[in-house]
């Protein structure tokens, strides 16, 4: 588990190692054991290079010098730069030698870079099971091609400027490179304030683009092709009624761990008492001879519910060295601003918080650890996907119905969370969508501000929303209806925010995380099965307790399904009211994302005095306060030098005492 950087030059003028340098410098957390910088192209030994690479190393697998990157093959057809881990290295390494390849290391990036050699490079790409963002230079053809991973574990951004190409794995090395343009991306922002977090390709900057999951793009002198998809999901896709598939799961999903625990470096697992970090946990336990550390969340003072009794107990039975990180609010708000800060662009979903608590504590212990992450996205876990399928109750009912149950949820009290409350504001978001179909219901749930109230926070607001489009074709890509919601999830949510949400918390203190629900074989098996198969209007995740009856304990199966957010909304109303409204009058909210701060501080003292809960709303307003003030680069290196002392006083006390 890495961090790369490096350019492509389209003109005359040579890239240097200092240029290439400055970005991969800045990607040191990601990989603090060593880092190296090669210059390439037919020219390099006349200083004029036309492309360059650089890495930062976290020793994972095969730790001496032979593993090291940038990795070339002894001919020096190819160089590699690689964050990530191939779970199939050893299946494709006996391939390859059957082929007459001769290894020098035992790392996963020599198999990659000699698969890259081998094969046509998406033939490479679509054998590879794992997680990865990679560039790989082809000598022979003067080519460099970027691609990620099939579901966007890893992350790639790139900037096109006049002669370059510019490609790293976090948005602050491109800053850090100076070059590229810091001209705030208008449409980032209208996504951010739906969905709460910037999916690809977009990023905060215009000039920056996300690389999508499953996508690679090429550069040579003829230009840039791309980006194009290597993989489609919907081409995996076989909607039919297979027989009962419980035990096929179960061995997928245990194959799939198994695959994921080779490591030279210690290795781990999150516990939090759920159903999927308990089936991880549950066959590690059975894969190793020794048992697995286990880190789980205890929350003393009930912040949020609190899954550490059970967590602990499952620990207990399947004897793992347990250690539980007990976390109070005081500890969550302290949090704040290095949570935010991970991220090089607006984000805002505050799970992030906790994240982070975690994976700082955990690698004082680890290096790798694995996680249940994907395991509702790809078995239908969370309420939205009942809530869709209640929706299709809600139709039957005709629009003059729906209208009547509208007007009736309007004059009742509504919030986020659990109660009467909390369905009067499910049943909203519902309503809001129904009547234009499943994807416009889907966008619905899934913004924190809708399309109307959008458009008097921030005027100018286009009335059909970008996000419903971007829902609105992937639920066309994916055959429409109610079966293609897991799909779409896959394809946005999931890449976009769960999984920028683990990479950045985790790899700012250099913890590998490791996520079995994501293999291939399981995401395919699970997502050939019709949409009931996995969730209906009652019950989430029905495929997959079949296929853990009996090997996870009943009372984990049967439980009900516990989120991991902060309460965010509780903490703007009372102890980070005073807080929130300086930060909003202070910041250029008007002048830099078109945002009407007389309106937010309206929004504020309805939330405050209980009229409407805008939680996840006034949170994301507070995050982008944070990122104009704390976190957005300046554009002089003249600032940039000074900047030091400012982020002390914005990520410190400067805030708020309480969060110094």
């Amino acid at each position: 588990m890495c961090g790369l950087a490096g350019e492509f030059a389209f003109d005359d003028e040579p890239v240097t190692h200092d240029s290439v340098k400055l970005m991969t410098d800045a990607l040191i957390h990601r990989g603090p054991d060593e880092g190296a910088v090669r210059l390439l192209g037919p020219g390099v030994v006349q200083g004029r290079a036309c492309a360059g690479l650089g890495h930062r190393r976290l020793k994972v697998i095969d730790l001496t010098s032979a593993a090291a990157q940038p990795m070339r093959d002894p001919l020096d057809r190819g160089c590699l730069v690689y964050n990530g881990e191939l779970y199939n290295a050893p299946e494709l390494r006996r391939e390859l030698e059957g082929r007459g390849v001769r290894f020098r290391s035992r790392s996963d990036t020599e198999v990659v870079l000699m698969a890259l050699l081998t094969f046509e490079p998406e033939e490479a790409l679509l054998r590879f099971n794992g997680m990865f963002a990679l560039a790989f230079w082809d000598a022979a053809r003067a080519r460099l091609l970027l691609a990620r991973d099939r579901f966007g574990e890893k992350p790639l951004y790139y900037a096109r400027t006049p002669g370059r190409l510019l490609f790293a794995s976090e948005i602050e090395a491109l800053v850090a490179q100076g070059d590229i343009p810091l001209d705030v991306d208008d449409e980032a922002i209208e996504l951010f304030l739906t969905l709460g977090y910037i999916p690809a390709p977009w990023s905060i900057y215009r000039a920056i683009r996300k690389l999508p999951h499953a996508s690679c793009l090429t550069a040579d002198a003829g230009g840039l092709r791309g980006p194009s998809r290597y993989y489609r999901l919907e081409e995996r896709l076989r909607r039919s009624e297979p027989p009962p598939a419980g035990e096929a799961v179960r061995a997928a999903l245990e194959a799939a761990v198994r695959r994921r625990l080779e490591s030279d470096v210690p290795l781990g697992a999150f516990l939090s008492g759920g159903i999927d970090s308990s089936a991880v946990v549950t066959f590690m336990r059975r894969c190793l001879a020794d048992p697995p550390h286990t880190y789980s969340v205890a929350v003393p003072d009930n912040v949020f519910l609190d899954e550490a009794p059970m967590a602990r107990r499952l620990a207990g039975e399947l004897g793992t060295v347990h250690q539980e990180i007990a976390i109070d609010a005081a500890a969550l708000r302290r949090e704040i601003p290095k949570a935010l800060g991970a991220f090089g662009e607006p984000f805002a979903d505050s799970s992030a918080i906790p994240c982070s608590v975690i994976a700082r504590e955990a690698r004082r212990t680890l290096t790798v650890a694995l996680s249940g992450d994907g395991g509702d996205e790809v078995f239908g876990g969370y309420r939205l996907y009942r809530a869709l399928a209640f929706a299709r109750h809600l139709e039957r009912i005709g629009a003059p119905g729906r209208t009547a149950a509208a007007a009736l949820l309007r004059g009742l009290p509504a919030r986020q969370g659990g109660g009467l409350a909390g369905f009067v504001h499910r049943g909203r978001k519902l309503l809001d969508g129904l009547s234009d179909g499943l994807a416009a219901t889907h966008a619905a749930w899934a913004s924190i501000i809708p399309t109307e109230e959008r458009s008097g926070l921030r005027p100018g607001t286009r009335d059909r929303s970008l996000a419903r489009s971007l829902f609105e074709e992937r639920q066309a890509r994916f055959g429409g209806g109610i079966d293609s919601v897991l799909a779409v999830e896959l394809d946005l949510s999931l890449p976009d925010d769960m999984l920028t949400k683990v990479d950045r918390t985790s790899m700012r203190h250099a913890l590998e995380i490791r996520a079995p629900f994501l293999d291939p074989e399981v995401v395919e098996m699970a997502l050939a099965l019709p949409a009931r198969a996995h969730f209906t209007s009652r019950a989430g995740k029905r495929l997959l307790r079949q296929a853990l009856r009996g090997t996870v304990p009943d009372r984990v199966l049967d439980a009900p399904k516990r989120g991991f957010e902060v309460p965010v909304g509780d903490w703007l109303a009372g102890p980070l009211a005073a807080l929130w409204r300086a930060r909003i009058a202070a910041a250029d909210l008007p002048g830099v994302f078109g945002v009407d701060a007389r309106v937010a501080l309206d929004w504020h003292e309805e939330h405050v005095r209980r009229r409407a809960d805008r939680g996840k709303a006034l949170w994301a307003l507070l995050v982008l306060s944070h990122w104009q003030d704390g976190v957005r680069p300046e554009h002089s290196a003249a600032a940039a030098r000074g900047r030091g002392a400012r982020l002390v006083y914005v990520l410190g006390a400067g805030i708020d005492p309480a969060l110094s």
